[in-house]
């Protein structure tokens, strides 16, 4: 029998599965095991918590796997790679391979098919697929240089909209849900928190999210824009796989991972808005895509194709 395991490694979690070559044995979940966001140690403390679950509920020691799959952001990172094969080596057997995590994403979707994959979490991302096998990507490129459509990105869009309209001589409703949120009272407390180090502006997107569904003109405002950002990657991206194969965008299917785009359908919606504004013909896969499965279906490609 031989075993996989398949590994998401994101921002704010590290998800786990062990399979066979028909079935899934086991699933954990963990904090971050991103050594560019947590450092080393607490990404080794939880990567070990992810590994250790899925052997003890599947009964399949580490030693005996075939094959991995991590996807990770960070994946050209040469440190970070370094780092995941070292420890990998340690604590599993079998063939490994670290893939970025918008591949993992695209395969899970689409495995080996056309496909556009649009990534919208704490931090975003697009990739698409020719029907020929070609790849092009958009974003990724990181919280301070872009991250379109992402709750890091809306949650700062927000506070600057929020001062924005003070500046104007507005009174948005969003100021005070987000002091409320933060345990803040006074608009100058929440000016030292936003310009702090280290500050989460991801943390803010329910409250910006309920101020919208209340009225709010600003937060309505974040989200639509957050959508129409979006919306710009993903074209950036079916532009270059239509002037690679002409056509493809008829019946070219799109599909969804992320908190974001899974909880927020304001951002979801003011994105579909545009992209079928410009390629009516665009067709949209309905729910969350898994990167798992992804990632496990590139194990077992690698572990089959072994013998």
């Amino acid at each position: 029998m031989k075993y996989f395991l398949g590994l998401d490694i994101g921002g704010t979690k590290t998800a786990c599965a062990l399979a066979d070559e028909h079935m899934v044995l086991s699933r954990a979940r963990a904090g971050s095991a991103k050594v560019l966001r947590v450092g080393k140690a607490e990404a080794a403390i939880n990567l070990r918590a992810v590994l250790h679950a899925v052997s003890k509920e599947s009964g399949v020691t580490l030693a005996s796997v075939t094959a991995s799959c991590i996807g990770t952001s960070g994946s050209a990172v040469a440190e970070v790679v370094g780092w995941l094969r070292k420890q990998m080596e340690i604590k599993v057997g079998g063939m490994l391979s670290i893939l970025g995590d918008e591949e993992i994403t695209l395969d899970a979707a689409f495995p080996g098919e056309a496909g556009v994959v649009v990534i919208a979490g704490t931090g975003s991302n697009v990739i698409g697929r020719s029907r020929s096998g070609s790849t092009s990507g958009a974003g990724g490129w990181g919280p301070a240089l872009a991250d379109e459509g992402s709750g890091n990105l809306l949650g700062l869009q927000a506070l600057r909209a929020v001062f924005a309209a003070i500046n104007a001589g507005e009174d948005p409703l969003l100021l005070y849900r987000v002091l409320d949120h933060l345990g803040l009272r006074t608009r100058d407390e929440l000016v030292a928190a936003a310009n702090a180090p280290n500050f989460e502006f991801a943390q803010l997107m329910p409250v910006v999210v309920q101020a919208a569904h209340d009225g709010d003109r600003v937060a309505q405002a974040t989200l639509t824009r957050g959508g129409e950002e979006l919306a710009g990657l993903v074209l950036h991206v079916i532009g270059r796989l239509v002037a690679a194969e002409p056509g493809i965008e008829n019946g070219l299917r799109i599909a969804y991972t992320g908190s974001i785009l899974e909880h927020v359908p304001d951002v979801r919606n003011a994105m579909e808005h545009v992209l079928l504004r410009l390629y009516p013909q665009l067709q949209f896969v309905p729910g969350i895509v898994d990167p798992l499965n992804g990632a496990l279906w590139h194990a077992r490609r690698l572990g089959l194709a072994d013998g």
